[in-house]
């Protein structure tokens, strides 16, 4: 029975992707930009064929409920996209909390597809890898890249235009990520169900829909022009627009707690100190805080004293997915 490893990085979405127009192919409603991290990975081991195995392992232990089965079909799906009808089971391990808002899903199915195209030999480009992780998980589309990546929303209802590119590389601008951690736990509300709960009920999700081709356009000057400044500050007002859809959903959809907020005014009184560091938060309490290499230690030394806040993780830009073990399924 062949198998194969791989691994991948969380990615943080600076222009967020929030939303979806297919749901069964996640597509996205709108086009997001994330940075790929380089100490927050997911490796996935994908064995062909093993009729006797649990389908989904997590660290070591079997997987049961809504994420097994969601990983089951997926499995399902990607096998007779690479070309086998055999099954296919996964053991999964990531170096941070699962299922907390900190993009693990996004690593996860990344390197599960990433895996079982190397161990099925499979001879596929990274960007037919992308269009493939997203059926998993959306942002996972945003993983295969190292660096800054774009996932394009795209027109076509069979997503074939809907993947993602790099747009700049991880060595390319080095910057810096620390991870306030408020909560290691699972989130109340996972992100598919809220997203749809958002869309039918918030009065404000047609706005959102119409200030992110805006948004997008910006982050891509200010990525191209290396400006810490705007990137920040274009990625706090998404985020913070991305949060008020949800605020104003019936019922509301609140992700946030108190060290939430008070981590998001520790940065701010950062920057007023001349430390140039700039929040954006997914759907959880986390706090992720961009800044320079050289500013780090001060960032997470900060973010470590502030009332609430679990620990603090530290991250250099990443690159994309890789194999570990087993076939490189690009040429």
């Amino acid at each position: 029975m062949p198998d194969a490893t791989a691994r991948a990085g969380a990615n943080v979405a600076l222009v967020k992707y929030w939303g979806k127009r297919d749901e069964e192919r996640n597509l996205p409603a709108v086009g997001s930009i994330s940075i790929t991290l380089g100490d927050l990975v997911a490796t996935a081991r994908v064995r062909v064929g093993d009729t006797g195995a649990a389908r989904f392992l997590g660290g070591g232990e079997v997987v049961s409920g809504t994420a097994a089965d969601r990983m089951a079909a997926y499995l399902d799906w990607l096998g007779p996209q690479l070309g086998t009808n055999e099954r296919l089971t996964t053991e999964v391990e990531a170096t941070f909390p699962v299922g907390a808002g900190l993009a693990s899903s996004a690593a996860i199915h990344c390197a599960v597809a990433v895996a079982a195209a190397s161990a099925l030999g499979a001879c596929v480009d990274r960007s037919r890898l992308s269009r493939l992780a997203r059926v998993g998980s959306g942002s996972a589309a945003r993983s295969i890249y190292g660096g800054w990546v774009e996932w394009h929303r795209g027109e076509r209802d069979d997503g074939e235009d809907s993947g993602a590119t790099q747009l700049l590389g991880e060595d390319t601008w080095p910057l810096a990520m620390v991870v306030a951690i408020v909560h290691d736990g699972p989130k109340e509300v996972p992100s598919r169900d809220a997203m749809r709960h958002v869309a039918r009920t918030s009065a404000l999700y047609a706005a959102w829909i119409e200030a992110q081709p805006d948004d997008l356009a910006a982050m891509r000057t200010a990525i191209a022009a290396r400006d810490l400044t705007a990137v920040g500050t274009i990625a706090e007002e998404n985020c913070l627009r991305m949060h008020a859809i949800t605020f104003a959903a019936r019922p509301p959809v609140l992700y946030w707690a108190p060290a939430t907020l008070a981590a998001m005014e520790a940065v701010r009184g950062l920057r007023t100190r001349g430390c140039e560091a700039y929040f954006t938060i997914d759907a959880g309490p986390q706090v992720k805080v961009l800044c320079s290499p050289q500013n780090v230690d001060t960032v997470a030394e900060t973010m470590a004293a502030v009332p609430g806040v679990v620990r603090t993780l530290r991250s250099t830009l990443g690159g994309g997915a890789e194999v570990l073990e087993g076939p490189t399924p690009w040429k």
